[in-house]
């Protein structure tokens, strides 16, 4: 039975907080990442077979995001997933974190550089 909407709209609405708090330093495309986090907490929520148990296994379900603008949205997912600590995303701007402009491959359930 799919998630319950409310639940889904909250989580929604946590990963706009991040996607935000993540802007406040410059460099940051926000409309992007605001106009797909609906898309984002749905799939990785109720659709796509991925959990942080499988981000090894190759069968399970892959998301290519080749809008890397909307980075901050997939973190601030990544973060409600608890599949990403909430403090690296003050980072995103810097060079001492994988966290930064654009996806990054090196960080678990990311897919590919965009």
């Amino acid at each position: 039975m799919p998630e319950a909407k409310a639940t889904l709209a909250t989580t929604a609405l946590r990963v706009r907080e991040h996607a935000i708090r993540m802007s406040g330093g410059g460099g940051c495309f926000l409309g992007a990442s605001l106009s797909c986090v609906e898309i984002l907490v749905y799939l990785y929520r109720e659709f796509l077979n991925i959990s942080q148990d499988l981000l090894d296994d190759p069968a399970r379900d892959y998301l290519f995001l080749s809008k890397g603008h909307d980075v901050p949205a997939l973190y601030g997912l990544f973060v409600e997933l608890g599949w990403l600590d909430s403090a690296r995303l003050a980072n995103h701007l810097s060079v001492h974190d994988q966290i930064y402009w654009h996806p990054n491959r090196n960080v678990p359930g990311v897919e590919f550089h965009s």
